[in-house]
């Protein structure tokens, strides 16, 4: 038998860990730390990505999709090399960066995703392989191995052009875009759509297939937002500005799509659950209007030359759009225990800490009213600590509380 629950105590352990890390950081613009910066970022995002969400995800769909059908030692060995490379990468990175140790340990963790990716496509079982919410799932893996061209890039780019070649940084970026905006984004919804299929709700096929191709069509071109920092040719704006446009296209037959089905869904889905997933398309959406926005070129200058716009953004999408629907879909399939109040309280975090990040870069843009450095930063970090006890109480309460049950209490 596989303790689905425990992996999942794992993915939160992880993620606990990295928004520690994300809180140290914070912490060295209050008060000098004697660590290399630029070694705890890399540890921060590797984890957060791979340790909190990969697993998740992966757990999640293991469970729904595969747990008749998969050998348990084939997933016992993926699941246990993927979290060999966890633990690694949090025992290397914050201490060399991107040096031996810990580029072998996320070569492993790539080598350990594509094995995953082997086993959901060969013991998906045939009848599920025609539901609307695999082909959602399918896609998302798929990207998932197409993001994996960035970290494989990034060696060659390093050992040949250097860190400052601007063909290193759109390696980068190839990762995230394909991590952030497809694979995960993908994994989540196809996830909400499996929730409607358990309970019998269907969808508008026609509309279901419009939704897919033109997310398809969006999410490729839409890489080329991430090279206007090299300040390319007006062609790629144009075409950056296209893609943005056929995503926020894609989400209107998304909408769409869903609308009637989640009216039904409050049947049977506490309402609570429902509503948080709301907020999760909007929260979506806003952020499919912000790359059509960062796609206008002195609106992309701005992104380059203010840091903060970026965090925000990838604050936005990993903390918003992809983790608060994920903790009440892994509650509402009986994955964790999660109290309203420690949902409030994550919420209120990471409204805070966006509300400031982006309040920083707006105040000089419009003339408002600047926060003193040392109040910005003093207030960042409190608000920070707030999204870092929220999920300390929701992990430890899984070790106290055994009712699984699918009510947001």
């Amino acid at each position: 038998m596989i303790r689905y629950d425990k992996h999942i105590q794992i993915a939160l352990s992880s993620f606990l860990a990295a928004i520690m890390l994300g809180l140290m950081l914070r912490y060295t613009a209050v008060e000098n730390l004697n660590f290399v910066y630029k070694y705890v970022v890399h540890t921060h995002s590797h984890i957060a990505m791979s340790g909190w969400v990969y697993l998740a995800l992966i757990t999640i769909i293991t469970k729904l999709y595969l747990n008749n059908s998969i050998p348990k030692k084939t997933y016992r060995f993926i699941f246990g090399n993927t979290l060999v490379s966890i633990v690694g990468m949090l025992a290397s990175f914050p201490f060399q960066g991107y040096a031996l140790i810990s580029i072998i340990f996320s070569t492993l963790y790539l080598i350990a995703s594509y094995f995953y990716a082997w086993a959901f496509f060969k013991y998906t079982p045939k009848e599920i392989k025609s539901t609307n919410s695999y082909k959602l799932i399918k896609y998302a893996v798929i990207y998932l191995i197409i993001s994996s061209i960035g970290p494989w890039g990034i060696g060659a780019v390093m050992g040949t052009l250097g860190s400052s070649s601007p063909l290193y940084h759109s390696t980068i970026y190839l990762y995230l875009h394909y991590q952030y905006n497809a694979w995960m984004l993908l994994g989540v919804i196809g996830i909400v759509v499996k929730l409607l299929e358990d309970n019998h709700i269907e969808i508008d096929k026609n509309l279901f297939r419009k939704f897919l191709i033109s997310f398809n069509i969006g999410v490729n071109i839409t890489y080329l937002l991430s090279i206007l920092f090299v300040e390319p040719p007006s062609i790629i704006y144009i075409l950056a500005i296209v893609g943005a446009a056929i995503q926020i296209g894609s989400f209107v037959y998304l909408y769409h799509t869903l609308r009637d089905g989640i009216k039904k869904a409050y049947q049977f889905i506490d309402k609570r659950i429902i509503i948080v997933l709301k907020w999760g398309f909007v929260l979506a959406s806003i952020k499919l209007f912000m790359q059509l926005i960062g796609a206008f070129p002195d609106i992309a200058a701005l992104i380059v030359k203010n840091k903060f716009l970026t965090i925000g953004f990838i604050h936005w999408v990993f903390l918003g759009v992809i983790t608060m629907p994920l903790l009440v879909l892994l509650k509402h399939f009986k994955f964790i225990y999660l109290s309203k109040k420690y949902l409030i309280a994550y919420v209120l975090g990471f409204s805070l800490t966006e509300i400031l990040i982006f309040y920083k870069p707006a105040s000089v843009i419009f003339g408002l009213y600047v926060i003193p450095f040392q109040i910005f930063n003093v207030s960042l970090f409190l608000a920070s600590l707030l999204l870092v006890g929220s999920i300390t109480v929701i992990l430890f309460s899984q070790f106290f509380k055994k009712d699984y049950s699918s009510r947001l209490d």
